[in-house]
């Protein structure tokens, strides 16, 4: 089985992809490829270009202009030659030591499609969800994702949702689904790898969340990255519930009401005005999902 392991980066992200290139470099033996798919960074360019020298196994792709996340992770897995697409972001610190050989054994289980491990970070609104829910990577019918991965649970499990930062997917699988929607290349690209995963789900194959393994994740908030999130987070999770889950109207009105109540209760957790500022991007997600099925249908 070999590993191809996929990092998209761009321009001011330099410090992180480093770290991150450095620690899988002393995890080298069970890794068959590291692709590093660079949006305008010249400075990571000429950094993997020298480290490439004595590193064959490293493999970038540059572009000039900003691509997208989901484009160029795309264009990461079309590169990839490996068996396992392991998808990681730049911003990762770490793996643990038994990640990789883990992986492998989850992926010998022939039904599973995707794995992904715990993710450890320090985020205050990430304790307050663990302190208030047992349940992890769940779906529900409203299009509310409880993640919960940094949990404490022991052993392996089927779930609903993955967490994006550290996530393996079977070539092959990721090929017959079609790969990461680019129409989630706006803003932040938030809900991209959920949207996946669910039609991973579509198809039949199990997702399967192994707390045994691990990442850090080196997740920054600022001031200035809460006020993005939260701007793009309505058009974007609104673009994934009528795209996943075709409701009726009353079933839409019951997700405005849910994300009315996740507004109050996100106003309350971090402290600022953004969730209530940028509630009316619900409408934004309505026309943007209009305007891409729009699309799909003319072609």
């Amino acid at each position: 089985m070999k590993i191809s392991v996929i990092i998209p980066t761009c321009d001011g992200r330099e410090k992180e992809i480093k770290k991150l290139i450095n620690s899988l470099l002393k995890l080298r033996k069970d890794i068959f490829e590291i692709i590093v798919v660079i949006d305008k960074s010249e400075e990571t360019r000429r950094y993997l270009t020298n480290l490439r020298k004595r590193y064959k196994m490293i493999k970038i792709l540059f572009s000039r202009e900003r691509r997208g996340r989901c484009k160029a992770k795309n264009e990461g897995a079309k590169k990839a030659r490996g068996d396992i697409l392991l998808f990681l972001d730049d911003d990762v610190r770490t793996l643990s030591k038994n990640y990789l050989d883990a992986l492998e054994r989850d992926f010998n289980i022939h039904l599973i499609g995707a794995v992904s491990g715990r993710e450890i970070k320090e985020r205050k609104a990430q304790k307050l969800k663990k302190l208030i829910s047992s349940r992890i990577g769940i779906i529900t019918s409203l299009g509310e994702v409880i993640s919960n991965f940094d949990t404490n649970i022991e052993k392996p499990k089927i779930v609903k949702a993955l967490p994006g930062c550290n996530f393996a997917v079977r070539k092959d699988v990721f090929e017959k689904v079609g790969g990461f929607d680019e129409n989630y290349d706006i803003g932040t690209a938030y809900r991209e790898e959920t949207d996946l995963q669910v039609r991973i789900s579509k198809f039949g194959y199990k997702l399967l969340f192994d707390p045994r393994i691990s990442v850090i994740h080196g997740e920054k908030e600022s001031p200035e990255g809460i006020k993005k999130w939260f701007k793009w987070y309505y058009i974007l999770n609104t673009y994934f519930f009528l795209k996943n889950f075709n409701p009726s109207p009353l079933k839409f009105c019951l997700f405005i009401y849910k994300e009315f109540l996740g507004c109050l209760a996100r106003t309350i957790i971090y402290k600022t005005p953004y969730s209530i500022l940028y509630f009316h991007n619900i409408t934004n997600g309505i026309i943007y999902f209009k305007k891409k099925t729009t699309l799909n249908e003319e072609f």
